[in-house]
């Protein structure tokens, strides 16, 4: 089973050969890098040729104008041969049994596709404060997690997934414009709807946090990061269900459901809701990504900032006959 690693490079020149060597590097061989590089203004080039000299029986590069991580996924799909499709992002690296231990995932004949964990690393490769993107354990029916919880984002990155072709060809290509960003998320949800995706409790690779990728610490987001988030959300939650409908699957996802979006844009209108408070706190009592203190923690914190709204003084002007 041949397997085809699609790396997306902007600007990444000094991460990359890590990447790359780290694929070579897999106990498991049978495999093909593609490479492509979105108009980055580095030394990417140079740095991409010169590893498919030493090595062009394994390496493919393209090279493209800017597009976004959509049209460089897109780009990659268009030249990979693999039966599976495994993802990285040129400044993660893998551990040397990732591929060996997919493989044997996919030897499962209903499995369309594998996510796994990763390692967070800074930029010099040292582990922070021994974290990983381990996350709440995700059922192998994920379209029903999805459906459930209104796409709400609880996955493993880029650098986690692999895919059936056969799957990859029904969301492909995508659509590059919409996933200019995040292009992961229409992968990872579109796919959900095809078949048994397994999420393994494993780290089978590093994700780096650095200086240009470091969302990490941006706990609190502006006005204007709000809305661009609740965008994403929307457009995401309409891409999918146009998709749902292009591939005849009957249910619908619902952005209500959505604890996130839901949650933000009552805050948002900085006005009491009683129907809302109502609603939102039975979404956070069911929540599957939460545990039962977390749940109790976050309904506290959401009823507490709910009742501001309800302290604030109503200011009445009189009205004046002319």
């Amino acid at each position: 089973m041949k397997v085809s690693i699609i790396i997306s490079n902007y600007n990444y020149a000094r991460y990359l050969p890590k990447a790359i060597n780290s694929v070579l590097a897999q106990s498991y061989t049978d495999i093909e890098i593609v490479v492509v590089d979105d108009g980055s203004q580095d030394d990417s080039r140079n740095v991409i040729t010169q590893l498919q000299e030493k090595t062009p029986d394994k390496i493919k590069a393209i090279f493209q104008e800017n597009q976004g991580q959509g049209g460089a996924f897109n780009a990659g799909f268009a030249a990979a041969t693999g039966e599976v499709i495994a993802f990285l992002d040129a400044d993660d690296m893998w551990k040397p049994g990732k591929l060996q231990r997919i493989a044997e995932v996919f030897q499962t004949s209903d499995v369309v596709g594998v996510m796994h964990h990763l390692d967070i690393i800074d930029g010099g490769d040292k582990t922070i404060n021994n974290t990983s993107t381990q996350g709440p354990k995700l059922s192998d029916d994920l379209a029903t997690v999805i459906l459930k919880t209104g796409n709400a984002w609880c996955f493993p990155p880029t650098s986690g997934l692999a895919y059936r072709r056969e799957a990859l060809e029904k969301v492909f290509p995508i659509d590059p414009v919409k996933w200019r960003i995040w292009a992961d998320g229409c992968i990872i949800y579109c796919t959900a709807f095809l078949g048994k995706i397994k999420t393994l409790q494993e780290n089978l690779g590093y994700y780096r946090i650095h200086g240009a990728n470091n969302h990490m610490n941006n706990a609190i987001a502006s006005c204007e990061q709000e809305a661009k988030s609740q965008a994403g959300i929307e457009m995401t939650n309409q891409y999918i269900n146009d998709f749902l409908a292009r591939i005849g699957y009957s249910a619908r996802v619902d952005l209500s459901r959505n604890l996130q979006y839901r949650r933000t844009k009552y805050y948002q209108q900085s006005k009491w809701d009683h129907r809302e408070v109502w609603d939102i706190s039975q979404l956070i009592l069911g929540w599957p990504f939460y545990s039962g203190q977390e749940r109790v923690y976050y309904l506290a914190r959401f009823l507490f900032k709910s009742g501001k709204f309800l302290a604030r003084p109503i200011v009445y002007t009189e009205s004046k006959t002319i």
